[in-house]
């Protein structure tokens, strides 16, 4: 049996210590070497990923960046390497010219939204549904955060259209996206275009205020943004997170006989790169090792704060200005399956060290400890985390397609491909039972649609 990790349980209160917390440990030892009582001799004897070759040696531009750092500097925190594998501005992940190949069939992943509009459509009727526990409100806004290529938030906006009153309230919506190159893809997608008041050079980006034509006669603003800092407050909000709690980097600790060391992330002798560990405590493990609470012997494993901090911010902004959110991704609510970190090249699961900037890195995101985070905040209460097979079906995913399937004009071909993503997305097997679905909403009346009174997470009687 897996460690039930309490990771979160005793950490402080507010998460913005912890986020204090981890970004200093981020800024000590994402290089470790020097002169100073922090720094380590890193042990050498490398610590392998079970069931994969070691990567070649660095032949991408941003491992040879990270190459020349980690021979100058010392090794690399797991955390530091995953940030600058997805973030890094000219050549991380989601952030190089090629970015918006990574998703589809064609890229190296799929996601629920690429599979079917019922996804999407679903998460549409859900926000018409929290709109209307809410009271119904004359203005609401909606804020997807991580969109990816923008098919998500574009089939939300069709679905929600066929309800002229939500329609009307919806006065703007907000996509949280730092990548410039996703941001243009989902401009294509949702077909914005500069509205007549703005500038007319797309590429001017402060000057432009973006808006969505369709939305059934009424145009929709859309706005783009760094961080969730950037977005406005002072009206309700319904808020969507799909695949984003697993894309932030985690720190690792592996128990050894002197307590908690970090994995870091160094070179062997061929120059490629490997895992390690510190033999001596860093800055990050001083900081977060600590409120690590396993109960069954867990040798490893990960705190990805910046998930943490998410979940607490959005809960913060529904307490303060009512709402809801929706967190969809892969991960575990309860037993900590250890060291999750890995990597998918072309929907193939590769070395997490293999080729910085070209490999999707992901790991499973904590559901307990974001539950917990959200549901320590006054004013916000959150419901699960469920099944994505049961909450779909809850939220009524067999009539919708049957719906589809009667549609006169449906070919064979489509019936074919409804049926299939259908089936992928629910059943426990594929899709249905490895994703899961959390819910924050205000501390208004109802329960959230697809949940059950019980679903309920009761707010941690010391904090978070």
């Amino acid at each position: 049996m897996h460690a039930m990790l309490r990771l979160v349980r005793r950490l402080p209160r507010c998460s913005t210590t912890l986020a204090r917390r981890a970004a200093a440990a981020s800024r000590s030892s994402s290089s470790i070497g020097g002169g100073s009582d922090d720094d380590v001799k890193v042990d050498r004897s490398g610590l392998g990923t079970a069931g994969y070759a070691p990567p070649k040696p660095p032949a991408t531009p941003l491992g040879r960046e990270l190459e020349s750092q980690i021979r100058a500097r010392g090794p690399v925190s797991v955390h530091e390497y995953v940030k600058q594998c997805l973030l890094h501005p000219t050549h991380g992940y989601y952030a190089r010219k090629g970015a918006v190949h990574n998703f589809g069939a064609g890229g190296d992943f799929v996601t629920a939204p690429e599979l079917s509009q019922l996804f999407g459509e679903l998460i549409g009727v859900w926000f018409v549904s929290e709109w209307q526990r809410l009271g119904k409100p004359a203005q609401i806004r909606i804020v997807e955060v991580g969109p990816g290529r923008g098919t998500l938030c574009a089939d939300i906006l069709r679905a929600t259209a066929t309800w002229p009153p939500f329609r009307d309230a919806l006065t703007d919506v907000h996509l949280v996206e730092p990548s410039l190159t996703l941001r243009v893809e989902q401009r294509r997608t949702l077909q914005a275009r500069p509205s007549h008041t703005s500038s007319t050079k797309p590429e001017e980006t402060k000057s432009v205020e973006w808006v969505v034509e369709g939305h059934e006669g009424r145009d929709a603003r859309v706005a783009w943004h760094s961080s969730l800092e950037d977005v406005p407050h002072g009206i309700p909000t319904l808020f969507i997170g799909q695949e984003v709690l697993d894309a932030f980097p985690p720190y690792q600790f592996v128990r050894t006989a002197e307590g908690w060391r970090e994995k870091l992330v160094d070179l062997d002798d061929q120059g490629g790169f490997r895992f390690v560990l510190a033999p001596q405590p860093t800055p990050a493990s001083r900081a977060l090792a600590p409120h690590i609470i396993t109960e069954d012997g867990e040798d490893t494993v990960e705190v990805a704060p910046g998930a943490l901090a998410l979940c607490r911010a959005i809960s913060e902004r529904i307490a303060a200005d009512r709402g809801a959110a929706l967190f969809v991704d892969y991960g575990f609510d309860g037993a900590s399956p250890g060291d999750t970190l890995r990597g998918f090249r072309r929907h193939e699961q590769v070395h997490p060290l293999a080729e910085p900037g070209l490999v999707d890195l992901t790991v499973d995101a904590d559901f307990g400890a974001c539950a917990r985070h959200g549901a320590s905040v006054d004013g916000a209460r959150v419901f699960g985390s469920t099944t994505q097979g049961e909450w779909l079906q809850r939220m009524g995913i067999v009539a919708r397609l049957e719906a589809l399937l009667a549609l006169e004009d449906i070919t064979e071909r489509q019936v074919d491909q409804l049926i299939t993503a259908c089936e992928r997305l629910v059943d426990p097997a594929q899709m249905g039972e490895r994703y899961r679905v959390l819910a924050v909403v205000d501390e208004g009346e109802g329960v959230p649609a697809g949940f059950a009174a019980e679903d309920r997470v009761a707010a941690p009687p010391d904090g978070v």
